[in-house]
This record gives C-alpha cells, structure tokens and sequence, in this order.
C-alpha cells in the first residue's frame, strides 16, 4: 500500500466534504463527476463513523457549507471587478463580505472541532464509568 496518511482535525475532514461537494455541484464533466462521487463518499462514510450524531453539528455543518459557497461566489465577484479595473465601493463591499464569510467558516469549523471533543471526552467518562 502506497497510502499517505496525515492526521486531520474534525472540521477538515467536513470542510474535504464540503468542498468536494461543492465541486461536484459545479462539475460538467461526468469524469470527474465520479471522481468527486467517489472520494465524496469515502469521507462521508468515515465522518459518519466518527463523528456524533448531533443536531449542534448539522448545523455548524450547513454554516461551514454557506460559508464556503459564498466565498466561492463572492471570490468569482472580486476577480471581476479586478479584471475590470473597479475598486470602489462595490469592492470595498464584497472584501468585507468575503471576510466576514471567512470568519463564519472559521467559526463553524471551531464548533465542529468543539462537538467532536465534546463526543469524545463523554465516551471517554462513560467507558470510566463502566469500569
């Protein structure tokens, strides 16, 4: 086997997730439609297995993917504008969204990271418990 594993955190295992089925939304060609099909689910079952069951954690989910797909759209907008020379207040203002946009995702990946840890330490108690 040929593998590379890296350890990841939580939040950038769903924030692969996202990512990827932002990009499947957007891809055309059926190729790399399988391709993003495949991996998708590769993440999304080991996410199932790892992760908890948690209203919390749907929630910070769809923030961490309406985050991500707002930055894409706002980014497409300012290299519009900078293709077109513009930089004023409309730029002004689509900076700022991107920046609050990021701040959102950071937040939703530290809530994410926050659940997992709340998981775990409560598996850990009652596997204490038992004993």
């Amino acid at each position: 086997m040929n593998d590379i594993l890296v350890p990841a955190d939580p939040a950038d295992l769903i924030d692969r997730i996202v990512d990827l089925q932002l990009r499947l939304d957007a891809a055309d060609d059926p190729v790399l439609q399988t391709e993003l099909r495949r991996q998708h689910g590769l993440l999304s079952r080991l996410a199932d297995r790892i992760m908890p069951p948690d209203d919390v954690l749907a929630d910070l989910i769809q923030q961490l993917g309406d985050a991500r797909r707002d930055q894409m759209t706002l980014i497409k907008d300012l290299q519009n504008c900078d293709a077109s020379k513009e930089y004023g207040i409309a730029f002004v203002a689509l900076s700022q969204a991107l920046l609050a946009t990021i701040a959102s995702a950071a937040e939703a990946r530290t809530g994410i990271n926050q659940c997992y840890a709340r998981h775990v330490a409560g598996s850990v108690t009652g596997v204490l418990r038992d004993s």
